[in-house]
């Protein structure tokens, strides 16, 4: 119950029962005080009938009726009748008794019981007896006969019955009065309090506001001001370790100059990819090759020759970026030569990105003093080498053998090493089309599980990751690495997602995963696509208790080039009880501030700072920062791809809390 209820039910309660007593009170004061008015009543004309009688030789009496009868007893001395019903009338009397010495009675009136209105539980309560009072008529020649007179209460009840109901509307319109007095002070009262408490809310949902509008009281005000201190003080504290982690990251691994990653950053992306022990390790390699660098240095100077890099830098990068369904690493690895990592392409694939890169430096924008001066034609060279499960030496001495053939075609030329394909260049554009249709709709997916365990607790399970497989018409399973880059140049990876979700969720009301929480991964472009997050919500929200153990991950870059996008998942996500995470965090070098924006629940730490972190002290250092932010935000922080106890061990020292990889439990169909 909150705050403000709690003093509205004991403002109601205590002005209840100061109601109820200053009530009682006054009921029992009226009841003491109209007793003894009808006792002084009935004193009065008791001694008033003694007085009248005086004197009077009464007749002989005859008894007519009973006593107790509704009729009046009367006498037979028309005088002694006549003063009877002249004292009975005068008066509100219950009953007035003449009796002789030996208790027969002379006369006798009663008044007539009639129905009033006034309620049966007024009368008990109020439990009005009314008085006897006796007075002595010496008759004339005969003995004394008392006189009893019996007060009635019926006009006393009704005036006091209407009274006490008028008292009651005044006193429950006075206690209203109050309450809704009460509220509205209560509510200008405790406003402060709750924008406190909403504050202290925010701090703990990883926000930091401040508050600009300070409560007029003192005692709120200071309470204020502290939350104040404290949300500017968590807030420095998470942006200079973010900036620490930041810098860091940009001294160990990025390029000064063009700001791209450097050749100790590529070393590490490139043996995650070769060294994927899931058989992912496929792409291309496009070595990138300046010519003339040198002699553009020596006519132009050094900053010309750093404005050229800058230039083709960001050239190398927007033309990497027109192929958004393959991811792609771009590096500077010595002087005039970059490195660009396409995962998962094919050869044509490859080739058609050399041709944008050399089709773009014909369009090249130079900058001043290289205007006129550094050639747009002939510009460079690029060798292509693919990926075919050869050693890191081996792919770059191709790459390098591919840029020194494509040297001898001429300018602006590309050469493709070796060129031997993966198992997208076996189909068609329009059989891939009809093959996944295909899949969709008769819905012939393969669902691996990889665990994701305890890094401290080697039997606990924390989550399951979905891994989607799918099986070609040679009957072998072909890995999402190969069918993913066609589906989203195809316009199905949505169709895809939703599948693999709808899949999960029947296979989690089937209970065939007990109560592990089961990871689906989602693409960029799944979560920006309107009608995908409807459908979503919706299937989420038919099963409530599935949707508890779903999670959703989404690659980090991905959710930077949409976080509006990532906010809206999450939102959703969290309505329905599922948990939100990121993939391959670290591999981009944006700023980690994001974090403090967007209600995640973990991170998974890219791969390749995860590759000997037990020898490799900078990543180490890296992943340690990460945990150390992330914890501070209630986030949990997996690392990816751990291969073997070495690192799962060195892991379990950083406070990382789950590892995942081919060292930890491989993929299965479960």
């Amino acid at each position: 119950m909150s705050l403000s209820r709690q003093i509205t039910v004991i403002l109601l309660c205590a002005c209840s029962a100061l109601s109820l007593a200053l009530g009682w009170t006054m009921f029992d004061q009226t009841r003491a005080a109209l007793g003894a008015r009808q006792q002084v009543l009935a004193q009065e004309v008791a001694q008033s009938l003694a007085k009248s009688l005086a004197g009077i030789a009464p007749a002989p009496v005859t008894v007519v009726g009973e006593p107790g009868s509704a009729q009046p007893v009367l006498g037979g001395d028309p005088q002694i009748d006549s003063r009877l019903d002249q004292a009975f009338d005068s008066a509100d009397l219950q009953e007035i008794t003449l009796r002789r010495a030996d208790q027969t009675i002379l006369a006798q009136r009663r008044a007539l019981s009639a129905p009033g209105e006034v309620p049966a539980w007024f009368v008990r309560l109020c439990a009005l007896a009314p008085p006897t009072l006796h007075a002595s008529w010496s008759r004339a020649g005969g003995g004394p006969v008392d006189i009893a007179v019996v007060a009635a209460s019926t006009d006393l009840l009704s005036v006091w019955w209407q009274a006490a109901r008028q008292t009651a509307m005044v006193a429950t319109a006075a206690l209203l009065l109050v309450l809704v007095l009460s509220a509205l002070w209560l509510a200008a009262t405790l406003r402060p309090l709750r924008a406190l408490g909403a504050q202290a809310r925010a701090i703990s949902d990883r926000e930091y506001p401040v508050s600009e509008a300070l409560p007029r009281d003192p005692d709120l005000r200071s309470i204020a001001q502290a939350l104040n201190r404290l949300s500017g003080k968590m807030r420095s504290l998470f942006d200079a370790h973010t900036e620490a982690m930041n810098r860091l990251r940009a001294e160990t691994y990025r390029d000064v100059l063009t700001g791209l990653a450097n050749r100790r950053y590529f070393d590490l992306r490139l043996q995650q990819l070769l060294g994927a022990a899931d058989g992912a390790n496929s792409g291309a390699l496009l070595l990138i090759a300046l010519d003339d660098f040198q002699g553009i240095n020596q006519r132009l100077g050094f900053a010309a020759g750093d404005e050229l890099l800058r230039t083709a830098a960001n050239a190398l990068e927007l033309c990497a970026r027109e192929a958004p369904e393959f991811e792609h690493f771009v590096a500077r690895l010595s002087g005039a030569t970059f490195a660009l990592l396409l995962s998962n392409a094919a050869e044509q694939d490859a080739a058609a990105c050399a041709q944008r890169l050399v089709t773009a430096w014909g369009r090249l924008h130079l900058p001043m003093p290289l205007m006129g001066q550094a050639p747009t034609r002939g510009l460079g060279h690029i060798g292509i080498a693919m990926v075919r499960h050869q050693s890191a030496t081996q792919l770059l001495a191709e790459a390098d053998t591919a840029l020194r053939a494509a040297q001898g075609k001429g300018p602006d030329a590309w050469h493709l090493h070796d060129p031997r394909g993966d198992r997208s260049v076996e189909y068609s554009a329009t059989r891939w089309t009809e093959f996944l249709q295909d899949v969709i709709r008769t819905k012939n997916i393969i669902l691996h599980l990889q665990p994701v365990l305890d890094s401290a607790n080697h039997r606990t399970i924390l989550q399951y990751e979905t891994l989607l497989r799918v099986v070609g018409e040679d009957g072998q399973l072909i890995p999402a690495v190969v069918f993913v880059p066609m589906a989203r140049r195809l316009g199905l990876i949505q169709q895809l997602d939703q599948l693999v979700v709808e899949e999960v969720l029947a296979r989690i009301r089937q209970d065939r995963y007990g109560r592990i929480a089961i990871a689906v991964n989602l693409f960029g472009s799944t979560i920006q696509d309107a009608s995908f997050m409807r459908w979503l919500e919706t299937a989420l929200q038919a099963d409530p208790g599935a949707a508890r153990r779903m999670c959703f991950e989404v690659t980090e870059q991905a959710a930077l080039d949409d976080l509006a996008a990532m906010r809206a998942l999450v939102a959703l996500a969290h309505q329905a009880g599922a948990r939100v995470g990121l993939d391959h965090v670290g591999r981009g070098f944006a700023s980690f501030g994001y974090l403090a924006t967007v209600k995640l629940d973990y991170l998974k730490i890219d791969g390749s700072f995860i590759r000997a972190i037990d020898s490799q002290r900078d990543n180490q250092f890296l992943v340690e920062s990460i945990c150390k932010v992330a914890h501070g935000l209630d986030l949990q922080v997996i690392a990816e791809a751990v291969e073997n106890e070495q690192e799962w061990a060195m892991l379990t020292t950083l406070k990382l809390d789950g590892v995942q990889g081919y060292g930890v439990g491989m993929p299965a169909e479960i």
